[in-house]
């Protein structure tokens, strides 16, 4: 496998009613009100779900961002939160996870977190729960599952960096969900964690809009926009 340069999206404009939301992980990073405000200035209904404190900081929102919040991790309590989210809020069309950077030092290590574990697992059950209000809403407009990570900008292959590997899982979870899901907008995200927030909701935002349906994978780094493609694919398009 190989790192294939890509150009800068194109935009692509898309509306849902408004019995439609966006629903958001916290990753307890300033990116989470960032880019929930965002989209409410943009129009659009927005509930952050927040995981148990046990597992990370998360910080407090402002009163006009939805806030639900897990108190464990039992699949029944995520099903009820996720009804109840339904019930009072509307109908997910957007689903957006921020996946959080659980660092346990400062040296070039990858670790593997039970924590981490246990979110990732999190979001393989809330993908199981929104299957269908996603394809639903795909029949009205664009519906997305979009993933973010920030392991190196790289999908974990620069060789360097202190990342939790279990997080690249999520990868493997879009790429999925883009074969079974095939009218609903699939996108894996992973951002080098040295681009500020102001960047990282701007990439998150043109990915979420980008006409090309066929990618399913990006990632930012220094080095621009790359997605990841066999080197058996390379050759070809190089013509060997």
């Amino acid at each position: 496998m190989e790192l294939k340069l890509l150009p800068r999206p194109d935009f692509l404009e898309f509306t849902l009613p408004q019995e439609y939301i966006s629903l958001l992980t916290d990753d307890g990073s300033p990116i989470t009100t960032k880019l929930a405000q965002l989209l409410i200035n943009q129009g659009l209904k927005v509930v952050v779900l927040s995981f148990p404190q046990s597992l990370f900081h998360q910080q407090p929102l402002p009163q006009n961002i939805n806030r639900i919040m897990l108190e464990n991790l039992s699949e029944e309590h995520l099903q009820e939160k996720l009804s109840e989210i339904t019930k009072n809020y509307g109908t997910v069309s957007t689903f957006i996870h921020l996946h959080p950077r659980l660092l346990t030092s400062n040296n070039e290590e990858i670790t593997y977190l039970k924590e981490e574990k246990a979110i990732v697992k999190h979001i393989f059950l809330i993908a199981k729960y929104l299957k269908q209000p996603l394809k639903n809403a795909a029949n009205f407009g664009r519906s997305c599952f979009c993933t973010v990570t920030r392991l190196d900008g790289a999908f974990g292959l620069s060789g360097k960096g202190n990342f939790n590997a279990i997080g690249g899982s999520l990868f493997g979870l879009t790429k999925s969900l883009k074969w079974e899901w095939q009218n609903v907008f699939c996108r894996a995200i992973d951002l080098n964690p040295v681009i500020d927030d102001k960047q990282s909701i701007n990439h998150i935002i043109a990915e979420l809009h980008d006409p090309n349906i066929y990618i399913t994978e990006v990632a930012y780094s220094s080095k621009g926009r790359k997605t990841l493609i066999s080197t058996a694919d390379s050759k070809h398009l190089l013509g060997f």
